[in-house]
């Protein structure tokens, strides 16, 4: 009989930590591709009964034309987000397997969020030239909130995918994995701050209760803290500091904490609970990640890039 050594032991605790994430994803993509689906058939009915609704019909042409070109990129959207779902199945489940095609896989995944992310463009746009023309149903808040996101996350992950075609180039590949990587995580706490700022805070009729208070700490400062962590442990990787790894774990886990705190929140303070749905959950599995890295690195033992 075989016995696994401490080190093989902690590879199949991580691959096994990345396989439930990436499952976790795959099934926010498939609750979302529904919602998407559901979504444009209203979006349809819609489109084919404008003078029956109110609020359509007393809109002008270019408000309506910015606001179903909105929808429509919002549909789209469902199906980039479970095509990279599936990309990303396929990337644990190659790595899990030390198949070759992983690297090629994992490109894919990239791409799509970068797609994903050019496609809130248009909602942007809407929200933004609204505010200026005066038109219903926009808000600046979501308007900079989308445009903020793709600014950070796309040029940075074309870019990124542009470098694993040369997988050789190491380095390059690394440097940039590190941008998108950190830049990702700012977007992602622009993301919930405004959500905080434009929805949460002004619906909230709890006042300064002790959840509402944690709530608002929680959308403040967790993911801006996590950022500048991941943003620390990706220089400590790049000089290659025999604790980056654990660095970098510890803004995974932190990541994940966030989602957490807010999804404990929901139980108490109803308008957290109104918006949980629309917040990425499957990250709620990222600790389990972050946990695995860490006993896969222990901290008396070097990164070898």
């Amino acid at each position: 009989m075989s016995y696994l050594t401490n080190v093989e032991r902690r590879h199949v605790h991580l691959k096994f930590a990345l396989l439930i994430v990436a499952a976790s994803f795959l099934v926010y993509t498939i609750f979302w591709l529904v919602n998407g689906i559901i979504w444009g058939y209203n979006v349809t009915r819609m489109l084919l009964n404008i003078s029956q609704i109110t609020v359509l019909s007393s809109m002008g042409t270019s408000e309506l034309i910015a606001l179903f070109i909105q929808e429509i990129c919002s549909v789209t959207n469902s199906f980039v987000l479970l095509i990279c779902g599936v990309f990303v199945a396929q990337s644990a489940i190659f790595y899990v397997k030390n198949k070759p095609n992983c690297l090629k896989k994992l490109r894919w995944v990239l791409i799509l969020i970068a797609v994903f992310s050019l496609l809130l463009v248009p909602a942007s746009l809407h929200h933004l030239l609204g505010v200026v023309y005066g038109w219903s149903m926009v808000d600046i808040y979501v308007g900079l909130s989308y445009l903020l996101q793709a600014l950070l996350i796309v040029p940075s992950l074309f870019i990124l995918s542009q470098k694993m075609l040369n997988p050789e180039r190491l380095s390059a590949i690394l440097k940039w994995a590190m941008i998108a990587g950190s830049l990702f995580v700012f977007a992602l706490w622009l993301k919930y701050l405004f959500l905080w700022v434009n929805t949460l805070k002004p619906m909230n009729t709890q006042g300064d209760s002790l959840m509402s208070t944690i709530g608002t700490i929680n959308s403040i400062l967790t993911l801006l803290i996590a950022g500048v962590i991941t943003v620390w442990g990706c220089f400590n990787l790049y000089k290659n500091s025999p604790n980056a790894k654990r660095v970098l774990a510890a803004a995974l886990i932190l990541v994940g904490v966030f989602f957490w705190i807010f999804s404990i929140v929901a139980v108490f303070v109803p308008i957290y609970a109104s918006f949980w749905y629309l917040t990425d959950f499957w990250m709620l599995t990222l600790p389990i990640l972050g946990i695995a890295v860490l006993h896969r690195y222990p901290s008396k033992e070097k990164n070898n890039l």
